[in-house]
């Protein structure tokens, strides 16, 4: 059997143009991208189709081009290219998504690696964003076991729920009702096809929409958006907390947390506690009880 030859493109850009780079590459190439930041840049590597990869490179450029000349990337941005056999194209894919330890309690693992024992959120990543590899998906775990704690809260909402990842560790954490929704439909096809991998159908709904889809109060809400979304969407999101209840956002950069911190205060949240890695950052806010 011939060997086809892949082509990665691998490409650095400052964090800001992460998402909407990640995004044109998930649409031209039809699968997933993997991210990684190395010091103060974000890196994607994409793998282009034997078939496609000529044409799918040349879009590329072009891309890149407009985005240089509009200035949201520097004109020297970093991009490099490589040819790979088949198998080797598969391994390096796999050895990008690994088992990583969020906490005592949660550990995610991608399904082709050995299990570690514990409460284990089982992903095949897919075309989701959501796997733990990236800083903003492991910091909302990271506040998400802390304020379920030894007492699992009754519902969750998971707004942009991706690979479905928070919505599961919800679950594998005592949550007994939880809403998970995304807009995009191969994002609701990966997430319930890891709810059913994780066996928690009965505790996990997912569904195709958007904020409109919350059904009442909720205990925890749960959003990696962009700093755009957060801000326009915060009405909506605190209208459906209930007193006391939770909200873990991320997707903002260090830059944009005032900002977009302050369009939930305003509202009446108060911040419970802010998180940073590298250029990211993820809060915990909580809103107010009675006459707090």
């Amino acid at each position: 059997m011939e060997n086809r030859i892949w082509t990665q493109v691998t490409i650095t850009v400052p964090p800001a143009m992460e998402d909407p780079l990640a995004d044109f590459l998930t649409t031209l190439t039809g699968r997933g991208v993997c991210l990684r930041e190395e010091g103060e840049f974000s890196v994607l590597d994409s793998f282009l189709d034997p078939d496609d990869a000529e044409d799918h490179l040349l879009r590329i450029e072009k891309h890149l081009s407009d985005l240089a000349q509009m200035g949201l990337i520097p004109e020297d941005s970093h991009q490099e290219v490589k040819k790979l056999p088949e198998e080797d194209w598969m391994s390096i894919f796999r050895s990008q998504h690994t088992t990583i330890r969020i906490s005592d309690r949660l550990v995610i693992r991608p399904t082709w690696c050995d299990p570690t024992g514990g409460h284990e959120v089982v992903l095949d990543p897919g075309l989701a964003f959501g796997t733990g590899s990236h800083a903003t998906t492991r910091m909302c775990l990271v506040l998400l076991d802390e304020c379920i704690g030894d007492q699992a809260p009754g519902r969750m909402f998971d707004l942009g729920t991706g690979s479905g990842i928070f919505a599961i560790a919800g679950a594998y954490l005592g949550i007994g009702d939880i809403l998970a929704v995304d807009i995009d439909t191969v994002a609701v096809e990966v997430a319930t096809r890891n709810v059913t991998i994780n066996g928690v159908e009965s505790q996990v709904r997912v569904v195709e929409g958007g904020a409109e889809a919350a059904d009442g109060l909720y205990d925890i809400i749960t959003a990696n958006l962009s700093a755009s979304l957060l801000k326009r969407l915060a009405s909506n999101m605190v209208q459906h907390l209930r007193p006391g209840g939770y909200l873990i956002i991320s997707g903002l950069l260090e830059d944009e947390k005032a900002e977009v911190v302050e369009a939930f205060i305003r509202y009446g949240l108060r911040t419970e506690r802010v998180m940073n890695e590298m250029v990211w950052v993820a809060a915990l806010l909580v809103s107010p009880i009675g006459n707090e």
